[in-house]
């Protein structure tokens, strides 16, 4: 039996927020800068997003009502956050890029049963948002693949295999949001944290992620620090958000 996936049904906004195409962020790994190169947006280690003044490190805002980011314009922040009960379903918060307030926040959306947006073995998601006139288009990806300890039978592996992707807008002026019947290209998510710029102007990003305690089969959290330099010297570091992680069973 096909799946059908259910779109977001509502956008709650306070009137009409975008009047012309804002200009895009620069993706840096799971944090996001700013289009004028002075704030960089990045998931907060007691929860949350936080805005960082890019030269000194300075909190700037935090907002709480979602932990991830899905894209940035000189506007808006576009975060996510998962379900707490249903791997399979997410929904998108729109914040303001100056204030850090949420000014929208959608219904759910629904992915295939088999998908999860948690970071682990054998699942694999990805998302971006960017500004599309007087709305947003959100991208996402989910995929599968075998996650059992033996080594599978190719037969097996292929059942295994499974890809979804869809393409989402939104209507700021409406509320009105609509799943398009276009398909997400590699360069769409360019819009998105899952792309690394180590280098943007005169500032240099370096994001390590370490396993603590690795254990095979047995779900974890890493260590992310974000370190920003600028002319070959260290400006500040920082400990964000770490990732959920489920290796491989042995």
């Amino acid at each position: 039996m096909r799946w059908r996936l259910s779109v977001i049904a509502a956008w709650v906004m306070a009137g009409p927020l975008l009047a012309a195409d804002p200009k895009p962020g620069w993706p840096v790994g799971v944090a996001m800068v700013s289009p004028d190169v002075k704030v960089i947006y990045a998931p907060a280690k007691a929860g949350g997003i936080e805005a960082l003044d890019l030269a000194t490190g300075k909190v700037l805002w935090t907002n709480k009502d979602a932990h991830k980011l899905a894209g940035v314009t000189d506007k808006f922040v576009f975060t996510w956050a998962g379900d707490d009960k249903k791997a399979n379903v997410f929904h998108v918060l729109a914040v303001d890029a100056a204030t850090g307030k949420t000014i929208g926040k959608s219904d759910p959306i629904i992915l295939p049963e088999w998908a999860s947006t948690q970071k682990t073995w054998g699942r694999t998601f990805r998302i971006a948002a960017k500004a599309d006139g007087d709305g947003t288009l959100v991208y996402w990806h989910a995929g599968a693949f075998y996650a059992g300890g033996a080594r599978p039978s190719p037969e097996i592996e292929a059942a295994a295999r499974k890809n979804e992707s869809g393409v989402t807008k939104i209507d700021f002026k409406t509320g009105k949001t609509t799943l398009t019947k276009a398909k997400p290209k590699d360069e769409d998510f360019e819009y998105g944290p899952g792309s690394f710029r180590d280098k943007i102007q005169d500032y240099e990003f370096v994001l390590n992620e370490e396993i603590p305690g690795f254990r095979p089969g047995a779900g974890m959290m890493t260590k992310v620090i974000l370190i920003v330099r600028k002319n070959g010297q260290d400006l500040w570091k920082r400990e964000l958000a770490g990732n959920t992680f489920s290796p491989p069973p042995p």
